[in-house]
């Protein structure tokens, strides 16, 4: 099973596009990596892995310091690349370039920021971040971004790409995914990490890979 987990809150960034940008986990988003370590360390994780980004590490950091493993940062978990637009206040980007930001309203998947990418290009090199890890030991949790979680939710569940903003993954919220013959499948989403012990506990009895 892997364990995808949007990091906890972080401080900053409101009214602003966030991607790359690295900002710091609040006192409130200290305060849930402390409770996902605390709700996790005894699940039998194998692996915790995060995207290279502060906010996705430091929520990654208690949890892998309970288990006694390392952070293993992978770049294909970072959020999307929003070149030219990264950090600017959103309503002085569609003052400046108004047909650029209703062009993104119009089509979410393919749409790149100046020097940015698109959400198509963060579904494909997120997916083989999580085929990587799907290879490796299991239960693994993988924390990264609500960009990230909602592209791979799209694939997962036959989802348009453009709709993906119907996805709203919380912070420190937990999205469980079976990787199976044909692909991965969805067995919960926003789920608070209290609840999974008992589920990773189920998978690993009904035969689920661990190597």
């Amino acid at each position: 099973m892997i364990v995808l987990v949007r990091h906890a809150e972080a401080q900053g960034g409101q009214g602003r596009f966030i991607g790359r940008t690295d900002l710091p986990l609040s006192a409130t988003g200290r305060a849930q990596a402390q409770e996902l370590a605390q709700a996790l360390a005894g699940a039998e994780l194998r692996a915790v892995a995060a995207s290279p980004l502060a906010r996705a590490r430091d929520t990654a950091r208690p949890l892998a310091e309970a288990l006694g493993l390392p952070v293993d940062t992978l770049p294909g978990l970072a959020e999307i690349d929003l070149g030219a637009w990264e950090g600017q206040p959103r309503e002085a980007v569609r003052a400046a370039d108004p047909a650029a930001y209703a062009a993104r309203g119009r089509d979410f998947a393919q749409f790149r920021p100046p020097g940015g990418e698109s959400f198509a290009q963060v579904q494909a090199r997120a997916l083989v971040a999580l085929d990587a890890l799907a290879r490796g030991p299991l239960p693994v949790v993988a924390v990264t971004h609500a960009g990230v979680v909602r592209a791979v939710l799209c694939h997962a569940l036959g989802m348009p790409l453009g709709n993906l903003f119907r996805l709203d993954p919380a912070h420190a919220r937990c999205t469980l995914l079976a990787p199976g013959p044909q692909g991965l499948v969805v067995r919960g989403f926003n789920l608070p990490a209290q609840q999974l012990p008992p589920l990773l506990r189920a998978a690993d009895r009904a035969g689920g890979p661990r190597a």
